[in-house]
């Protein structure tokens, strides 16, 4: 074990770990010390792991990759659903500290590699919340047809579908942004 480097290490605890099959992963940064090939491998296996799985990361990529559910602190000690993710998060950020400069960025078409990299990552990010917020649809519906007799249930599910269906939309322009963007 000495002669590891950190990495490795790390990919030898993760190991371990995963071969008693688990049904709860508590991963605190976990993308730390990997490099590209072993991120990617840990995402695949993260992206179809059937347990529960609560990461605390930096990572975006990885985060958006990986996660059904996102919950944030903004500094003020309270844990907060965000249903659209990292982007809900930035957003209630930069409401609750001082408003951020405008990134020229923002304005005109895209002109650096760098940037067509991170709109074809953003592209990607939000095809997968499109994918999974449309599989959430559908599994929401047959509940709410097993759920005919339940008012109380009813209306639960409504709503979270209403939810859904907003979000979704919202999902939906922004991959047409992004789309826009990269065409620039």
């Amino acid at each position: 074990m000495g002669d590891l480097s950190g990495g490795e290490r790390r990919r030898l605890q993760l190991t371990r770990l995963l071969m008693d099959s688990p049904n709860v992963l508590l991963l605190d940064e976990p993308t730390n010390d990997f490099d590209i090939e072993t991120l990617t491998e840990l995402e695949d296996l993260l992206d179809s792991y059937g347990g529960t799985l609560i990461v605390i990361s930096h990572d975006r990529y990885f985060l958006e990759r990986v996660c059904d559910r996102f919950y944030g602190l903004l500094g003020d000690k309270v844990l907060r659903d965000l249903p659209r993710g990292v982007d809900q998060y930035l957003e209630q950020r930069a409401v609750s500290s001082a408003p951020p400069a405008e990134s020229a960025s923002k304005e005109g078409s895209v002109s650096s590699a760098a940037q067509q990299r991170q709109l074809k990552k953003d592209l990607t990010r939000v095809e997968r919340q499109v994918a999974k917020g449309k599989e959430r649809l559908v599994q929401l519906k047959s509940e709410l047809e097993a759920a005919a007799f339940s008012p109380d249930k009813l209306l639960e599910l409504s709503a979270e579908i209403a939810t859904v269906e907003s979000d979704l939309v919202a999902r939906e322009e922004e991959w047409l942004e992004i789309t826009l963007a990269l065409e620039n």
